[in-house]
């Protein structure tokens, strides 16, 4: 209810107090009363009822404006703190190009302080660095910019910026920072994918085709035939390596990547793993060594296939980008919670860009894509899935003398009490 309405039934009590006082005093006293008895009798305890009520009143509205002003002070916090805590970059600036505030996204975005480029002069503030330039452009109401650069580490950068009027008096704009770099970077990622994925499945079946089109041609070359039909059996298996990666980055991202969870002895597991590629390392002339751990078991609750899986993935690559000649180990070791599984090589050194970005999904390193071209840029990105849904985390060293380590960890096994 507010002030208002509240006075006036105040005044409309008061009134019907007055008018009932009266009508029992001259209904019961009628001629009796002198003028000057009847209006003290009348007059003090009206005029007591009026100063308790207008006490009462004048309470009820200090208490109003007091939760008036509080309830002010919790909307501006409140405002503050979605100003503060949204993703998006906000940079409130005059006509002049004077900062008035700016959020913490902004402050991360632009690399600077809201606190310092408040003192700074506009020129220096747009020649501050490439995206701080890019807010002072001209740009029309509701316009979305699309801005994009590189900070020279071979990493690109994309943002989007919209502009908003504030107060047209004034000449107050909004400007709204959004880094879309990791949609723009999933986006050629997937447009890379799929060009990359198309020329990996046409190989494999030109070659098919082209060694069985020998085939039928019916050549009484005995060798011949059975070179072509090697090619067909080394194709296929090129192919079903492929679909099974696409069906497993299905399943792991519709939540179908099933798992029978045992416990197994990962020493013995990587000792059988790595006899699967002792043919693969001969071929190539690589010395593969797993350096067993002297007793003790290194137990973990795991799937067998899937660690299995992970494990190969990190051979495979081990293998394939180092030269021939070379050396890859594999080292188990466990701390008290812990156990890590390390595959060392002296081939490719990923490059440091690159690092961070390993175990996303499609992406291949430069130097990688330069000695290996049939990569499909899924193995580490199911490696990483499948570590992680054992709790475990698994990750990538760099070694300027040496080469690559790859590596994960799984917590220890313990018995369920």
């Amino acid at each position: 209810m507010s002030k208002s309405i509240k006075l006036k039934n105040i005044w409309i009590v008061l009134g019907i107090a007055f008018v009932l006082i009266n009508g029992a005093l001259f209904y019961l006293y009628p001629g009796n009363f002198s003028i000057f008895a009847y209006v003290l009798f009348l007059f003090i305890p009206l005029a007591a009822a009026i100063v308790i009520i207008f006490t009462r009143f004048s309470l009820l509205f200090i208490k109003d404006i007091e939760e008036e002003k509080e309830e002010k002070k919790l909307l501006q916090e409140r405002q503050r703190d979605i100003f503060e805590n949204i993703t998006e970059g906000l940079v409130v600036h005059d006509p002049r190009g004077k900062i008035l505030t700016m959020n913490a996204a902004a402050e991360q975005f632009l690399g600077i302080k809201e606190a310092e480029i408040k003192t700074r002069p506009v020129e220096e503030i747009k020649n501050y660095s490439d995206l701080s330039k890019a807010i002072f452009e001209d740009l029309k109401e509701g316009e979305i910019f699309e801005y994009s650069f590189d900070k020279g580490s071979g990493e690109k950068f994309d943002y989007q910026i919209i502009k908003i009027t504030l107060n047209k008096e004034r000449g107050e704009s909004l400007k709204i920072i959004r880094d879309v770099s990791r949609s723009k970077y999933l986006d050629r990622m997937k447009t890379e994918y799929v060009t990359i994925m198309s020329h990996k499945f046409l190989t494999p079946l030109t070659n098919i085709r082209w060694s069985t089109d020998f085939l039928l041609g019916n050549s009484a070359d005995a060798k011949k035939n059975e070179e072509n039909l090697k090619n067909i059996l080394n194709n296929v298996e090129r192919l079903v390596k492929l679909t099974s990666y696409l069906l497993d980055i299905a399943e792991i991202e519709e939540g179908l990547f099933g798992y029978n969870f045992e416990k197994l002895d990962m020493s013995l597991l990587i000792e059988e793993t790595v006899k699967n590629f002792s043919d693969d390392s001969k071929q190539k002339k690589i010395s593969l060594i797993y350096h067993k751990p002297k007793g003790g078991h290194y137990l973990v609750s795991g799937d067998r296939n899937r660690l299995s899986v992970a494990i190969s993935n990190y051979l495979d690559n081990a293998i394939k980008y180092t030269p021939e000649n070379g050396q890859v180990e594999i080292f188990l070791g466990k701390t008290a919670d812990e156990l890590k599984v390390s595959v060392a090589d002296n081939g490719i050194i990923i490059s440091p860009e690159s690092a961070r970005l390993l175990f996303s999904k499609f992406f291949r390193d430069k130097w990688a894509k330069s000695l290996h071209t049939e990569g499909s840029g899924l193995g580490l990105f199911i490696v990483k899935n499948i570590v992680e849904r054992h709790g475990g985390k698994a990750g990538y060293l760099a070694d300027d003398h040496r080469g690559s380590t790859f590596f994960f960890t799984l917590p220890l096994y313990k018995e369920k009490t």
